[in-house]
């Protein structure tokens, strides 16, 4: 086991403290925070962290290249050592101006755990990333398997999440009532739901069909009907594990309890493309294929506006930034389509 400095446990507790009163962090922003910290604290063995240096900076990012991924055995990933880095950065500029640590610590050395420019580049370029179609999510979700109501309640959570764009953490803490059937929307509500930056706001159902709106209302109505749920209860209860006949431990149903974490709604969604022989899509690619089906809906600057903030954005841009990617073939497609465009004008020149 790592020894730890009684020091740097004190600071780095401060320092959380400082992130959630002063800086508002959300608590998985903070853990976050922590593991960076401590994994670096492990690598100190003990020794302080007023005995920092531009070296010592160096040398840490050359072990955050050797290590590798403990479930993958693959070695870290540019976006995690980034991240892990950009969180170290932040705490030794913050510790710069701490009594005790100020004399001792140099922003311009905090500078030396920048992460390099070209892998910073590749984490917030907009290249396109696969995920699936309308039409494919469309297939998968109406062809999956309703015998159980583990299985219902899986269909209903794709469903819902293509038909709101909703991000996998947000979904699972939505409750009942947060659903209008009437005016078909769902009121995200910072103070119940699991938005990013405790965000509150509204989102109307994306154009994605009418069969995927039926199995969430016939979804909800099970609940009610059947369950006896109300509106505060979870609107994808967590499964519900026993002891079965055979004296083994399985699934007997649904609680009345969400999901602890987005991991198993995850490996759901997952599975249910790989059932399908498509390649196992993440839960966050359902934001790409909204903003890829926005280009088949979307004709006026309001419109695209409005597209926007149903996916709980303020500015326009970040859904095009973060989401908007063109695939690589349609990118040929299109620009094949303006040549040609351009060489009619010519002849039209011409012929003038």
């Amino acid at each position: 086991m790592a020894r730890r400095n009684s020091d740097n446990q004190r600071i780095k507790r401060k320092y959380l403290v400082w992130l959630k009163d002063a800086r508002g962090l959300s608590e998985a922003s903070i853990d976050k925070t922590a593991a960076a910290i401590t994994g670096y604290d492990d690598w100190l063995g003990g020794k302080d962290f007023r005995a920092f240096h531009s070296e010592r900076a160096r040398s840490f990012k050359r072990h955050l290249g050797g290590l590798r991924n403990a479930r993958t055995g693959s070695p870290l990933s540019a976006s995690t050592v980034n991240s892990i880095l950009r969180e170290l950065k932040a705490f030794y500029y913050w510790l710069a101006d701490q009594p005790g640590y100020k004399s001792r610590i140099s922003r311009s050395d905090a500078d030396y755990l920048s992460p390099d420019r070209k892998s910073d580049q590749a984490r917030r370029g907009s290249l396109w990333k696969p995920h699936p179609s309308p039409d494919q999510a469309r297939h998968v979700i109406t062809n999956m398997a309703v015998g159980s109501i583990i299985e219902r309640r899986n269909r209903a959570f794709l469903a819902f999440l293509f038909l709101t764009g909703s991000r996998e953490g947000a979904a699972i803490s939505v409750q009942v009532r947060h659903v209008d059937k009437i005016h078909r929307c769902v009121q995200f509500d910072g103070r119940d739901v699991y938005t990013k930056f405790g965000k509150s706001f509204t989102t109307g159902f994306y154009p994605m069909g009418a069969a995927l709106e039926k199995i969430l209302f016939g979804w909800i109505n099970e609940l009610k009907r059947d369950h006896l749920f109300s509106g505060g209860d979870p609107l994808f209860p967590k499964t519900r594990v026993g002891v079965g006949p055979d004296r083994r431990f399985q699934a007997l149903g649904i609680a009345r309890a969400p999901w602890a974490s987005p991991s198993s709604a995850a490996k759901i969604f997952k599975r249910a493309f790989v059932d399908a022989g498509l390649p196992p899509f993440s839960p966050h690619r359902v934001r790409d294929t909204i903003a890829e089906l926005a280009s088949a809906h979307c004709r006026t600057p309001e419109e695209f506006k409005a597209w926007s903030q149903n996916m709980g954005h303020d500015d326009v841009l970040t859904t095009f930034r973060s989401y908007g990617s063109v695939a690589p073939g349609r990118q040929m497609e299109l620009m094949t389509r303006f040549r040609e465009r351009a060489a009619i004008d010519d002849d039209l020149d011409v012929i003038e």
